[in-house]
């Protein structure tokens, strides 16, 4: 059961990741809604959206950089992730691999071609690998999510994360994303095949420093 209720949130994920993030195709089309780049990309704002502690800590690294947003909104957005126990009931646990946080998602964009929802495309190597893959979003997926997928209340969440991962986050190269991962030790100390720890204390920390209140 445990197996099955993670599949559906995987394929859920990432296909939510995909039409949110999307760049949308400029040329009239009736078959694609959009285009993505990159599995680098994907398995980075899927882990924004899968450790709310590590999206907390990014947000207010942005700010750090001196990005033009409303210091007052990452100061409540971060608030409510908090007091909503994100970080305890919204993990989804990322184990570390060579290049950082990684999971396979061939399942997930397998299943998602196969009912018509993507096509993907990608270039293989002299070794066989595939590099520049590329997702197309399709018109047909487009209209269920926004027909019936958007309708249901307990979805509303992933919509709403991604939609922020989108306005803060999407102007990044997946590569730039995952550099950025390896600045925090819990993340790039950890072994091969451990999981990503958190790191709730670091952000308590850092929000105090930022907006001299308490966050935990």
């Amino acid at each position: 059961m445990e197996d099955t209720l993670r599949k559906f949130r995987d394929r859920l994920r990432i296909i939510i990741i995909l039409y949110t993030c999307c760049e949308r195709l400029e040329e009239d089309t009736k078959e694609y809604y959009g285009i993505f780049r990159s599995e680098i990309k994907i398995q980075a704002l899927d882990f924004l959206l899968r450790y709310p502690d590590f999206l907390s800590m990014e947000l207010m690294s942005l700010i750090d950089e001196g990005a033009a947003i409303d210091q007052t909104e990452i100061r409540e957005i971060i608030h409510q992730i908090y007091q909503q126990k994100e970080p305890e009931i919204r993990v989804e646990e990322m184990e570390k691999f060579f290049n950082g946080a990684y999971e396979s998602i061939d399942e997930v964009i397998a299943f998602h071609v196969s009912i018509g929802f993507l096509y993907h495309e990608s270039k293989k190597r002299t070794d066989g690998k595939n590099y520049d893959k590329q997702y197309y979003i399709t018109n047909d997926c487009v209209k269920k999510i926004e027909e019936h997928l958007k309708e249901i209340a307990a979805v509303k969440w992933y919509f709403d994360r991604c939609e922020l991962l989108k306005r803060y986050f999407n102007h990044f190269p997946g590569t730039e994303l995952k550099t950025r991962q390896y600045r925090y030790t819990e993340y790039s100390g950890v072994s091969y095949k451990s999981y990503i720890k958190n790191i709730n204390s670091r952000v308590s920390a850092a929000y105090f420093q930022h907006f001299k209140r308490q966050l935990l």
